[in-house]
């Protein structure tokens, strides 16, 4: 039987939700017969890199961004597997040019959408890269392949504001990793989890805020783990709670196991402004722990049955999100069932490689 080819693009394997994504579907893939590489733009220390298959090869192109990715490739004269797959539109669209004006290769090119286009793109600093940027996405960008959406609401997003067909765009929902399960009879010592790049698009005035009403009702424990550049920004908020009321507040830079900070926690928390497909909701509830979030756009609606395994709270409503989580602190009984199914995510996956 023929070994079937397929590349990942992806600028690195850093612990984020993308990036565990693309070793679920390379570990996936190369237990089905895909001879499976994944090609990074550099190294970091604060990887998945250890949670891939021994059988995925890994090519590292010493590169910064998109651009200088475009010219390694061409130095070295890269040969591309028959069908790639690329983890953020940067790289989607540089590929596009690749192939179409550099060295017209032959590969089928899949674009996993990662985040809601609409909001991304717009919410960084005016600069002359945001608006080439946003010019390119939406002259080029349509003009992939075909694409995997999260979630149905990135999808609507992807046909309403970049007139992507919907016919070149499956829904295909983030697998679990198989190290996210419930572990029976562990101690709740964490009152409210949250997991997520410490970045503006995570809401963390709304996460200060929320953990500074909860606290001056109940004395809590909150971890908060992740890394990013508004470090600075949410220690200072997170002191001046802490100066002010009754609560523990521990944080946790990065962990090789998220699955047992889930386990210890009677709530994982969201906050974010927008979302791609967030993960860390899905994850928590298949390890059991019930969840709120912001009904912020896209995925927390398709992930949350309002009232069953958690809440969905109106944006940005801080004092409704407050009065949910006490709510759950006092009386911890909403059902921990989930509606993910890693088989099928898989199973579209495949249809969409070979379609």
């Amino acid at each position: 039987m023929t070994q079937k080819s397929i590349d990942l693009f992806i600028d690195a394997i850093r612990k984020g939700g993308a990036e565990r994504v693309c070793v679920n579907y390379a570990n996936y893939l190369a237990d089905n017969n895909y001879k499976v590489r994944i090609v990074l733009f550099r190294e970091y220390e604060d990887s998945y890199i250890n949670l891939l298959d021994d059988r995925i090869e890994l090519v590292y192109l010493n590169c910064h961004n998109a651009s200088t990715m475009l010219k390694k490739i061409k130095a070295t004269n890269f040969e591309f597997a028959s069908t790639v797959i690329t983890f953020n539109h940067q790289i989607s669209i540089a590929l596009w040019f690749y192939r179409r004006f550099i060295n017209k290769t032959k590969f089928k090119l899949i674009a996993r959408n990662v985040n809601y286009l609409s909001r991304d793109l717009h919410i960084r600093k005016n600069s002359i890269k945001k608006f080439v940027t946003i010019l390119l996405t939406k002259l080029v960008y349509r003009n992939i392949d075909y694409y995997i959406a999260q979630c149905n609401d990135m999808k609507d997003d992807m046909v309403s504001y970049l007139s992507i067909p919907e016919n070149k765009i499956t829904v295909i929902y983030n697998p679990v990793s198989t190290s996210i399960f419930k572990q029976p009879n562990v101690e709740k010592d964490i009152d409210l989890l949250f997991v997520g790049r410490i970045k503006k698009q995570k809401g963390l005035d709304y996460l200060a805020s929320v953990i500074d009403l909860v606290s001056q009702k109940r004395k809590i424990k909150v971890t908060i783990i992740g890394t990013g550049d508004l470090e600075t920004e949410l220690q200072h908020n997170l002191d001046d709670i802490k100066q002010r009321n009754n609560v523990e507040i521990e944080r946790i830079l990065a962990t090789d196991d998220v699955n047992n900070y889930y386990n210890r926690s009677r709530i994982t928390i969201l906050t974010s402004l927008y979302e791609g497909f967030p993960n860390v909701l899905a994850e928590s509830l298949t390890a059991g722990t019930p969840v709120v979030s912001f009904d912020c756009p896209s995925g927390p609606a398709e992930i949350i049955e309002n009232g069953v395994n958690g809440y969905l709270v109106p944006c940005f409503d801080c004092n409704e999100f407050s009065q949910k989580v006490i709510s759950l602190l006092d009386d911890n009984q909403l059902s921990d069932i989930r509606y993910f199914n890693s088989d099928k995510s898989f199973n579209l996956l495949e249809q969409v490689i070979k379609d």
